[in-house]
């Protein structure tokens, strides 16, 4: 069964091919998705592991040496392994096969692991020799013989302390006691010299264990960067004009680092190598989440998701995009400039000014500072607006997509003051939203805490680790009843991290459900339906608790 799918369709070709990194995905793309969604439910051994969780991908291609009513066709990939293979005929090889039995990457991966097994062996035995009866017998020994003799030294020095102190001491009985100083003083070096003979041979088979256990670390990370090396030194990918380059020149002529694990096993690289391989002409592609969500990540079955950046990036920069750049918004709101705002501030915007500060309400689709493309922002129209380059200061930030209530500094006074009312939690918040649907078996009011940090392979998501992310508590209430399709909640933060709200609506473990036209963690619409509602804060100059209500547009 060759990869090659015929597509019969009366569907027209786009225009042109789309940014992986920026699309809606096109009929064709949609009917070639369904047709590997149908294979994977009449194929029960790949629907088993694809229900834990995996990435799909499908290329709409031309086969020009094909007769005129079968060019059109579609290629399908799967990210990494599927059901633990890489190599099911339905879809497109890898680019290198590293699962080949007996070949040198597994040869080697072998001897990796059994590096592993011997470094697991080796802190077992220290272990076992740290805690072992006679091992603690040991150090209890020579703890309580130096204690003991500490213990005899400060008393007896007491004693001669109190005796020098005497008017009447003669100099034989100071002599004495200078000898008992001395002789104790070389007891103690005869005891430590004892506790060092008796600790040494356990001393040294730690050492020796702990010597083994770091050179063998040292070799086992030696080696398994060189593999690495090497296998990434195999995939050698081709571009639209049928050049060659292996996947380690691309990242250093891209960004000059390594590339991370996993780079070239994705879908899009494969689907594309594929198709320049055997001189298919790409029309469009999509990717698509199939089964469970990953534990850190949001990813919802049947989706559509674009290519990630840590990993596809520099490798589609080269095969297909010829080093442009793909536009993505400087903090991923309004994916690819899906919706940008048209307005202006007007003076509807601003709700409160005086010498200290500003209170406005931001338009969706409005940067709050300015991003790498130079689009126009809060602090840039502000600044203009006051004729000063340096003030004001935006003391808070909202997502681009995201409307509502912010205030900003004139001064630097004012920010810093501001700022201290932020870091110590004085500023009162709450959003408002509305979601794609109903959130299933989820109390009507609660508190999320989710911690996040940022995924560094697909930038800007932030994904939640328990591990090594930073708290972040979010309080909520859904206000609207079942029956409704985009139900109402209100959001209020206790912190103030990067996608915050978005995340913990759409992750599992937060209400599961993404907030509606969230085009990073949902699903696009004409917005994102998030607005900051109301806003509360102490007057850094008067010290007036002034609260402001901006009411959703929506």
């Amino acid at each position: 069964m060759k990869p090659f799918h015929p597509l019969q369709t009366e569907i027209g070709k786009p225009e042109q091919f789309n940014n992986p990194f920026c699309y809606e995905p096109h009929p064709l793309s949609i009917l070639a998705a369904e047709e590997v969604q149908r294979y994977i439910t009449e194929n029960a051994e790949i629907k088993e592991d694809a229900d834990k969780g995996k990435m799909f991908g499908v290329l709409v291609v031309e086969a020009p040496y094909r007769k005129r009513d079968e060019r059109l066709g579609f290629l399908a990939a799967y990210s990494g392994l599927l059901a633990g293979k890489n190599s099911w005929s339905w879809f497109v090889p890898p680019v290198y096969n590293a699962q080949k039995r007996f070949g040198y990457f597994k040869r080697n991966e072998s001897r990796l692991t059994k590096m592993n097994r011997e470094v697991e062996a080796l802190e077992k035995q220290l272990n076992k020799l740290l805690n072992s009866a006679d091992y603690l017998k040991m150090q209890q020994t020579v703890e309580n013989l130096l204690s003991e003799h500490e213990r005899k030294m400060k008393s007896a020095k007491a004693l001669r302390d109190m005796k020098r102190l005497q008017r009447n001491i003669s100099p034989e009985e100071h002599a004495e006691l200078v000898r008992e100083s001395q002789f104790m003083k070389a007891e103690m070096r005869r005891i430590k010299k004892r506790c060092e003979e008796m600790a040494r041979p356990w001393k040294e088979k730690e050492q020796s264990l702990r010597e083994n256990i770091v050179q063998l670390k040292k070799l086992r990370k030696e080696s398994s960067d060189e593999l690495q090396r090497w296998l990434f030194s195999q995939y050698k990918m081709r571009n639209a004009e049928g050049e060659q380059k292996d996947i380690l020149d691309i990242f250093a002529d891209y960004n000059g680092q390594l590339p991370p694990a996993g780079a070239g096993d994705c879908c899009a690289p494969k689907l594309l190598q594929y198709a320049f391989e055997h001189h298919l002409k790409p029309l469009c592609m999509a990717e698509f989440w199939w089964g469970e969500s990953p534990k850190m990540e949001i990813r919802h079955h049947l989706h559509y998701y674009p290519a990630c950046r840590g990993k596809c990036l520099p490798i589609l920069t080269w095969m297909i995009l010829r080093n442009e750049e793909p536009t993505v918004g400087a903090y991923g709101e309004s994916q690819c400039g899906m919706w940008k705002s048209t307005k202006q501030l007007t003076p509807d915007n601003y709700l409160y000014e005086d010498d200290y500060l500003i209170v406005l309400n931001k338009p969706a689709g409005m940067l709050s500072v300015p991003g790498k493309s130079g689009e126009e922002s809060v602090e840039s129209i502000i600044r203009e607006r006051l004729h000063d380059e340096v003030n004001p200061l935006i003391v808070h930030r909202l997502d681009m997509d995201t409307s509502g209530l912010m205030v900003v500094a004139k001064n630097k006074w004012a920010y810093t003051e501001l700022q201290k009312e932020f870091l110590t939690h004085q500023v009162q918040k709450s959003y408002v939203a509305l979601l794609e649907r109903m959130p299933e078996d989820k109390p009507f009011k609660g508190t999320i805490t989710l911690p996040l940090r940022p995924d560094i392979y697909d930038r800007p998501r932030q994904m939640v680790d328990n591990t090594n992310g930073k708290d972040a508590v979010t309080e909520y209430e859904i206000l609207e009843g079942l029956g409704d399709k985009h139900p109402r909640v209100v959001l209020r933060p206790k912190t103030g991290r990067t996608h915050q709200l978005r995340i913990h609506c759409a992750h599992q473990q937060g209400l599961g459900v993404p907030i509606w036209g969230d085009a990073l963690y949902g699903q696009r619409a004409d917005r994102l339906y998030l607005h900051a509602e109301t806003l509360s804060f102490i007057h850094p100059k008067t010290g007036e608790l002034l609260t402001f209500r901006e009411s959703a547009p929506f």
